[in-house]
């Protein structure tokens, strides 16, 4: 009797264990992110054989002793991927963790995607840890706006026309071409084109203004009103007040041509180069670049989230805040997104994989278990005191 009243404790504190762990995973059954569990248990069989009623020869059978309870396992299957408005916010569409840093150094893993900026431009997580990048050289470093929040103008180079010029209309002028200098500023020149076929059969002399200053000149050719390529562009230096020179080149288009009679038909001029831009926006794309989106239309991809992938469920342990830590470092692979097949979602988190439908259905189940071994342990306990109230 007293070994039925055992086992039945056993059941009672198996059910209990199951009970736990369905209560927590229905606790987060919205917190994104989260990973549910499920309880494992074991059968518990007595050391040595119970040959009661076995014949001669035959082997006796074990006798069960009871339901052992194991270590509970954390079920890794994807959560469904739920659309969000921060742009910061990311989830994983395949496999893979994010990689964090606490403030202590210790690395540890998550799914859950929902990284703000801290006070000092550092991505981070909801609990402050650090949210990591994997550099060009395979190590990893926090995702930072240091250094990122200005997009730097870069200087023009180049001025394009293209068109078509007409010795009807000489010189012909075209203004408003505007260039970023050195400092991002931009000042705006003029170029005139001045037939000089009288001189050069299909020449045109060309000179490049500041305002009234003639800041750079030259010639261009065409050969029965076609462009001659060996004669298609000027080069000059142009020295803005207050900025320092700048080598540039004016090239016209391969199909420009010039027309007997009429009017000439510059087309809008083509000029690389941009001026300062401060930060507008920041998310993340396909691959987990980080997208740095500046007002002068610049953009900055040169931080990517790190991913880590993992042998088997068993290498982690979870330590709160929907995050795990490794029990075996070598099981651990840094890479990045798409390299084996998983992807960044951005403006995304993923969801609980808790399934609430089976959740109750194991929470009746449950139930009822332990209700059973209730039962046996009052029926056993029953017995036991009808033992002991036996006279002889």
């Amino acid at each position: 009797m007293l070994k039925s009243i055992n086992i039945g404790t056993s059941g009672l504190i198996g059910f209990s264990k199951e009970l736990e762990t369905i209560s927590n995973n229905v606790a987060n059954l919205n917190t994104p992110g989260f990973k549910g569990a499920n309880s494992q248990f074991a059968a518990l069989f007595s050391a040595g054989g119970d040959s009661a009623g076995a014949g001669a020869g035959k082997t006796g059978t074990h006798s069960g002793s009871g339901l052992g309870t194991l270590p509970t396992m954390v079920d890794f299957t994807q959560g469904p991927i739920n659309q969000t408005t921060s742009d910061l916010d990311v989830a994983i569409d395949g496999n893979g963790f994010f990689v964090l840093h606490d403030e202590a150094g210790n690395t540890t893993y998550t799914r859950d995607g929902r990284f703000n900026f801290n006070n000092d431009g550092i991505l981070t997580n909801a609990a402050g840890d650090r949210v990591q990048q994997l550099t060009a050289e395979g190590t990893l470093k926090d995702i930072t706006l240091e250094g990122s929040r200005i997009n730097a103008a870069l200087p023009s180079t180049s001025i394009k026309l293209g068109g078509s010029l007409s010795v009807g209309e000489s010189p012909k002028v075209v203004s408003g071409i505007n260039v970023i200098d050195s400092v991002g500023a931009t000042r705006a020149l003029s170029v005139e084109f001045k037939n000089n076929g009288a001189v050069t059969p299909g020449s045109w002399l060309v000179t490049i203004k500041d305002g009234t200053a003639t800041v750079g000149s030259g010639e261009v050719r065409f050969v029965e009103g076609k462009l001659d390529p060996a004669r298609s562009s000027v080069s000059f230096n142009y020295a803005p007040a207050g900025a320092a020179r700048m080598p540039m080149v004016l090239t016209l288009n391969a199909g420009m041509t010039v027309l007997p009679t009429g009017l000439a038909n510059i087309s809008t001029p083509t000029v690389d180069g941009y001026g300062q831009g401060a930060l507008s926006k920041v998310t993340f794309d396909r691959g987990g670049k980080m997208v740095i989106s500046y007002s002068n239309g610049q953009t900055n991809t040169s931080q990517q989230l790190a991913l880590a992938q993992v042998n088997t469920a068993t290498d982690l342990d979870q330590v709160g805040g929907n995050t795990f830590k490794s029990t075996n470092s070598q099981a651990v692979k840094l890479g990045v997104a798409g390299e084996d097949g998983s992807a960044i979602s951005a403006k995304s988190v993923e969801g609980s994989n808790v399934d609430l439908s089976k959740a109750f259905s194991a929470i009746i189940v449950t139930q009822r278990g332990y209700q059973a071994s209730s039962e046996l342990i009052s029926t056993a306990n029953e017995m036991l005191d009808t033992l002991m109230r036996m006279k002889g």
